[in-house]
Formats: C-alpha cells, structure tokens, sequence
C-alpha cells in the first residue's frame, strides 16, 4: 500500500476526487437533502440493494462466456472473485481490482492469470462499447447536452478499434509470441519464462473475440447486465420521489460509468457524485437536493454491496486472501504470478517503485 502511495497518479486521482466533491455539494440544502432521506421509499431502496448482487451474477455469467471454450468454471467462484474486484477497486488506488480478481479466479479455478487478465480487458471493452450503444440509443429521446455525442462515438470507436487490435493479435499469435521472446532479453532472467507463459495466456483469451458467436452471447449478456444496473438505478429514483422517465436511468447509468475513465480516489468518490448530480439537475431539471440524496445512496449500493459480498467470499477462501495480504505488503513479485495453472504462486504482481 505504500508503494502505491508514492504514485503521482494516486494524489492526482484524490485532488479530482475533491474537486469533484465541492462541485457536486456546492450550494446544497443539507435539511432537504437529509429530509428526503428521512422520507424516501424504502421498499424500493430495498429492490435496488437486491438488484445489485444480481447484476453482479449476471456479470459472472457473462465473464464465464469470455473463458470460451472453457464451460467449467464455477460459477460461484466467478461472482465471488468479481465482487472482490469491485471492492478492491472500492478500497485501493490505480484499479487494483482488476489484478485481483484475475488472480482469484486463477486460484480458484484451473485457468491461468494471464488468461483471465485478457477476459477482463476483453470484458472492459465490452462494457464501454455497450454504454456508448445505450447513449447513442436514448440521445434522440432526451434533451442532452449537444456535445455529449461527439466524445461518446469517439469512445466507443476506439474501444472497438482495441477489441480489432487484440483480434489480429490473436490471429497473428506465432509473430507476437516471438517478438515477446526477442524482447525478453531486455528484462531480467528470472522474469523471462513468467513473461512469455503470461503474453502466450493472454493471447490465447483474446482468440474469443474471433468467435462470432461467443461474441453474441458476451454483447447479449452485456446489455442485460446493464438493464439490471439501469433498473437498479430506476428504483433509488422512485424512491426519492424523483418521477422520472426510465431514459434518465439509462442516461445516469451511461454518465457514471464512463465518468469511471476519470483519475480519481478509491470508490469513484466524488466524481460518481458530481456526475450523478448534474447529470439529473441539467439534463432533466431535477432538484439539486433530491439528486444528492439520489447519488449518494445509488453510490452507497454500488460500492458497498460488493464489499459485503467479497467479505464471504474471502472468508471462504481464506488461503487465497493471505496470498493477497503478502501482495499488498509488498512480499510477492511478478514471477509468482505468472507461474502457469495448477502451480502455487505466491500472489499478486506487487507494484512498481
């Protein structure tokens, strides 16, 4: 942990974190907001926390998909190490997350860590072409920024532009695994046989993206992933009375998330905030007080349900999680990671100086 805190981006990342804060709570009535607080739906407020871990299992399934053409892994493992991956990137700086929960369920399942790193990426792109899909969707039906549109194409232009660059990649397997051989030789001995089995994995999960059909269902499961976080979203604007058509949902859930490219601390704190608030308060008209009460318990379910749900999964498996507590010591390196499937790393690649 202190390693990571010694990063510039770590401190830029806090600093547009406060800002963000200050300009989302700039001017608000905190009696209001406290009082719609008091006051709001909590039948509804419960439906939404229940929406989360389940779009939490539909992302299981869907990460389950990318794995082609693997069907046997658990699907409890995968929820488990998915929620993991949310609290991390909840608690710890720089996405650690996303490390950590392809190291679970390489320990967890007999896959390799570089594999299921490229399902992530593979999984990440999927979800910014999906947001940007959404957007381009609802534009016509809501009175949205005019320049929301231009940088939202771009976007997903070039995330579909990544998804064709690891494709060829993939294709071109042989030619890249030699030049990761070839460059091997600039990086010390002992990390060299690690690095190659990692960049051969990795390329290996990219192939998916040459399997129509698996896409389909990957790009099928993506939107009902995101229908389930939509809904959840609906349901904390009922709940504060904010009488809104399900296209504001839709419009705050594509804002926030690709807000979530921004720098900013553990949690999205703040920035999630600011977003969620003008978001409303510009695009719909809705009141500033009720849109604060709106994004700070949506942001509340979003990143504590993970948290409690990882918290069983690590109890679970507590051999793996005191793999992860030497890790963020700073006690295990890059060559325990990368040790292929059914060895016995000691954790995950510790950060840089």
């Amino acid at each position: 942990m202190v390693r990571l805190l010694r990063r510039p981006a770590v401190w830029i990342g806090l600093a547009v974190s406060l800002g963000a804060l200050y300009f989302a709570f700039r001017g608000l009535r905190w009696a209001e907001v406290g009082e719609s607080l008091t006051d709001a739906n909590y039948g509804l407020l419960a439906l939404a926390v229940v929406l989360m871990p389940i779009s939490l299992y539909l992302r299981a399934l869907r990460w389950a998909v990318l794995f082609h053409p693997r069907k046997d892994l658990r699907t409890a493992n995968l929820f488990g190490a998915i929620s993991v991956g949310y609290a991390f990137n909840s608690l710890l700086p720089l996405r650690i997350g996303e490390l950590a929960r392809a190291y679970l369920i390489s320990k967890a399942e007999d896959v390799s860590t570089g594999h299921a790193v490229s399902t992530v990426v593979v999984e990440r792109t999927l979800d910014t072409l999906t947001v940007v899909v959404v957007l381009m969707i609802i534009l016509p039906f809501i009175d949205a920024p005019g320049w929301a549109k231009g940088p939202a194409l771009l976007l997903g232009l070039a995330f579909l532009a990544l998804a064709v660059l690891l494709a060829v990649l993939s294709a071109k397997r042989d030619r890249v695994l030699a030049l990761v051989r070839w460059s091997g030789h600039f990086v010390p001995g002992r990390f060299r046989k690690g690095l190659e089995e990692m960049a051969e994995a990795a390329i290996d999960g990219f192939a998916v993206l040459r399997q129509p059909a698996t896409m389909v269902r990957a790009a099928a499961w993506s939107a009902v992933v995101w229908l389930a976080s939509a809904l959840m979203m609906f349901a904390v604007l009922r709940a504060f009375s904010l009488n809104l058509p399900f296209t504001a949902a839709l419009f705050v859930m594509v804002a926030t998330a690709l807000g979530m490219l921004v720098p900013s601390s553990p949690g999205y704190i703040g920035v999630f905030h600011a977003i969620a608030i003008e978001s409303l308060v510009n695009v719909f008209d809705a009141d500033r007080d009720m849109a604060a009460s709106f994004a700070i318990v949506c942001h509340a379910i979003i990143y504590l349900t993970p948290i409690v749900i990882s918290g069983v999964f690590l109890w679970r498996e507590r051999t793996i999680w005191q793999q992860i507590r030497l890790w963020g010591a700073g006690e295990t390196t890059m060559d325990t990671v990368v040790a292929p499937a059914g060895e016995s790393p000691g954790g995950l690649p510790g950060p840089a100086e």
